[in-house]
């Protein structure tokens, strides 16, 4: 549906004139709609919780970190739909049953952790879609200065609000968790030196 939705509004903006870019435009239009709907669906179900500041902090800090992390992708939009929405409800839930019971230290070994292989290891690049070094050393740099502001602000709001502060880190352990399932041969020397 998505792609029928996206094609036609691709053939309008293509007006005949540009038929060889429509199949760009309809791809475009495909992400652009498919991100809306993700965010607007994690702000309807923040809202309906009565979460919507957690909704709003889990958006800010996952999504501009995972667009220049990598990592697991699904096959299918609406696998993506599913897998962004489940995964938020679960750090959702999890952050209000345990923000205000693990101690700050608990809280900042995950958030040094995962931020850890998060600067290391980003971008971890999807088979399905390569990219060049050039850009990878742009989204290097840019995952790392994210990060950075990131992990900065969640500092400050463990003396704050610990509320948020757990919604971040369990964030950018979503972002890592993303990561590390995707580098498999770096999951697997993980395992390898656990044994």
């Amino acid at each position: 549906m998505l792609n029928k939705v996206s094609s036609k509004l691709a053939k309008r903006i293509a007006d005949g004139s540009e038929r060889r870019k429509e199949a760009v435009y309809t791809y475009g239009i495909e992400i652009i709609l498919s991100t809306m709907i993700g965010i607007s669906s994690i702000l309807i179900v923040s809202g309906l919780l009565h979460e919507f500041k957690l909704g709003v902090i889990f958006l800010l800090v996952f999504a501009p970190l995972r667009v220049f992390t990598g990592g697991y992708h699904a096959v299918t939009y609406f696998r993506c739909f599913l897998i962004s929405n489940i995964s938020y409800l679960f750090l959702l839930l999890f952050n209000n049953i345990i923000y205000t019971k693990l101690p700050l230290e608990i809280w900042l070994i995950l958030l040094v952790l995962s931020s850890y292989y998060i600067a290391i290891h980003a971008p971890v690049v999807n088979e399905n879609q390569p990219i060049g070094e050039n850009k990878k050393s742009r989204c290097k740099i840019m995952a790392r200065n994210i990060l950075n502001i990131n992990v900065f602000a969640a500092l400050f709001l463990s003396a704050v609000d610990k509320e948020i502060m757990g919604m971040m880190v369990l964030s950018i352990c979503l972002v890592a968790v993303f990561m590390l399932i995707t580098d498999k041969p770096k999951f697997y020397c993980i395992q390898r030196k656990e044994l």
